[in-house]
């Protein structure tokens, strides 16, 4: 019979949707998430259909035109207008009774493997624009052999803001940008993070699409008023300072715009117009090879909105601004990189301020402890590549912007065994290490500084004591079963396991050393931690891992109170739970 192969059309339609958001269903095995597709009663003994329909996670209407393809490019169709789809293909060689000697010489060409590879586990996956991967929960599917495989693909409808952004004079000349940051939580810490900037059309209007759901912050950028008609070049540069919504002068005051999947949300902005005035800064220490960031906030109110450059043949940072007090932080980056910082006044008139003086950035280095006592996990591998698998990384905490992540710097040579954390901007870190089986940090310090429990301030140019770090192999063992977990069917394979598999999270309490862990959950429903850092912790297990899990905000953990078990964990202790599976509406 014919092979399920994908069409070149087919093949090529598919390439054009790449970088549209997608849902990964698995036809395979994980408990009541991922499905496993068993061979239907086709007429037809050599091949088996499967077949199913997408739909929207919000209306629950089937998606007409959504690309259904597998993993491997083997099977690709685009939904009918009510959503459905159906795959016919060919059944494992093993149920034909063919023998895996048989089987190996029909496949001795790779055009033969193309042709004619039967699928066991097809790994579907839906795709349309408008739509994001679903996260949620997918539905137990029960197939036997007198009937098809029948599965549901949901996606989730993308959110929408749009609005109006009304200047005095809207006559399409000037088009202001609209940009929108997203609060996201990332190693546990929330923060704001940029996702998209649009220009408005002629008449003011924005649209800003591919919105996932969740919470949003709407503002306006700097515009310069340009118009040839009425500036005069020799006079007062008039311009328009950022405006947030609802029409808040600062990033922090502005409303929260809470966004649910497939909701449109309407905004109207209206900047003010203001006298803009010439801003000169010196730097010293330029970079050499290298570039420069320019971050400017109002002193007392950080957040995102206005800017300067850095004009590398002045040696200096230029723009304009309106009257105020700005706090300038200037980054060089590339080999070398460095951090200043310096505050500005402009009070009516251009301000020429003081230079920007770019410190180094700072260097420390690592001393570790081994006191592990299993010689075959010391012989195994080195302390670097311990230290690298255990993933640690000092995770700098602003509050805007993208999470600063520091780690061991390679080695300089094959000799080069030193451990040093290079290129440490300012500011206060958070200490991060992922549970690894062979061993734990014990402890983590600083000039006598506790890093578990506290955080670590790094000053412009300041040199940071070495970092001591223990570690030890009696860590405790935690192991568990989900409750109601269903069994899975004989013959299916071994979970497939991803960022939106089952998982159980080891979250430490508030004031434990602990540290962050999780675990997949397998197909039978356990899942097993080793070398687990003595502390107090609260174990929760999840239908697929929320994207908010702010789990070092108190507040935000209160709803979980009732949730999971509270362990204290000493050396050496072994547990074992059983835990109810929070759902992903929970």
């Amino acid at each position: 019979m014919s092979s399920p192969t994908l069409p070149w059309n087919v093949r090529a339609f598919a390439l054009r949707w790449a970088g549209v958001a997608t849902l990964t269903l698995f036809v395979c095995s994980a408990g009541d998430q991922l499905l496993f597709a068993q061979a239907g009663n086709t007429g037809d003994e050599e091949s088996y259909t499967i077949s199913g329909t997408v739909v929207n996670s919000v209306t629950h209407a089937p998606v007409g035109r959504a690309l259904v393809f597998s993993q491997d490019n083997r099977l690709a169709k685009l939904t009918d207008e009510e959503g459905h789809f159906q795959f016919k293909v060919q059944r494992p060689p093993q149920e034909q009774g063919i023998s895996s000697q048989s089987v190996t010489q029909t496949f001795s060409s790779r055009a033969a493997i193309r042709s004619i590879v039967p699928i066991t586990n097809a790994f579907l996956m839906a795709r349309k624009p408008g739509y994001f991967q679903s996260q949620g929960q997918q539905p137990t599917m029960d197939a036997d052999s007198s009937s098809s495989a029948k599965i549901t693909i949901t996606l989730v409808p993308e959110s929408l803001i749009i609005g109006r952004v009304n200047l005095p004079v809207n006559d399409g000349t000037d088009k202001i940008q609209v940009q929108v940051y997203r609060r996201q939580v990332q190693e546990g810490h929330a923060q704001w993070v940029p996702v998209n900037v649009v220009s408005t059309r002629a008449n003011g209007e924005f649209r800003i699409a591919n919105l996932q759901e969740g919470d949003y912050k709407l503002f306006t950028q700097e515009l310069l008023d340009r118009d040839p008609l009425t500036v005069n070049p020799f006079g007062q540069l008039f311009g328009y300072p950022p405006v947030y919504y609802p029409a808040a002068t600062d990033f922090e005051t502005a409303a929260v715009i809470h966004l649910k999947a497939g909701e449109t949300f309407a905004a109207a902005l209206a900047p003010s117009r203001r006298q803009y005035f010439p801003v000169k800064l010196g730097v010293l220490n330029e970079p050499v090879g290298g570039g420069l960031s320019v971050n400017v906030e109002p002193q007392g109110h950080p957040g995102p909105g206005y800017s300067l450059g850095y004009n590398a043949n002045e040696n200096a940072i230029v723009g304009m601004l309106p009257s105020g007090t700005y706090s300038v932080e200037v980054t060089k980056f590339g080999e070398g990189g460095g951090t200043g910082t310096v505050n500005l006044s402009v009070n009516g008139a251009p301000a020429e301020g003081p230079s920007v003086m770019i410190a180094p950035n700072s260097a420390v280095e690592v001393r570790v402890t081994d006191e592990r006592t299993n010689l075959d996990n010391r012989i195994a591998a080195g302390l670097r590549n311990l230290v690298n698998a255990m993933n640690l990384v000092f995770v700098l905490s602003n509050e805007f912007g993208r999470v600063n992540q520091v780690r061991v710097q390679p080695p300089k040579g094959p000799e080069d065994e030193s451990l040093v954390f290079g290129d440490i901007q300012p500011g206060s870190y958070r200490v991060r290490a992922s549970c690894n089986p062979a061993a734990y940090m014990a402890a983590i310090s600083s000039g006598g500084r506790d890093l578990l429990r506290l955080p670590l301030v790094v000053g412009f140019g300041a040199a940071i004591p070495p970092i001591a770090i223990t570690i030890r192999d009696d860590g405790a063992r935690v192991g568990g079963t989900i409750e109601g977990w269903p069994q899975p069917q004989p013959g299916q394979s071994t979970a497939f396991f991803s960022d939106t598999s089952p998982t159980v999270f080891l979250l430490p309490l508030p004031d434990s050393p602990g540290q962050f862990c999780k675990s997949w959950i397998s197909a039978q429903g356990d899942f097993s931690f080793s070398q687990v850092p003595p502390g107090e912790y609260r174990v929760l297990a999840f239908d697929h891992p929320p994207q908010s899990l702010e789990y070092e905000n108190p507040e935000v953990m209160e709803k979980y109170e009732s949730s999971g078990q509270v362990l204290q964990l000493a050396a050496g202790q072994n547990e074992h739970v059983r835990l109810a599976l929070i759902k992903g509406s929970q």
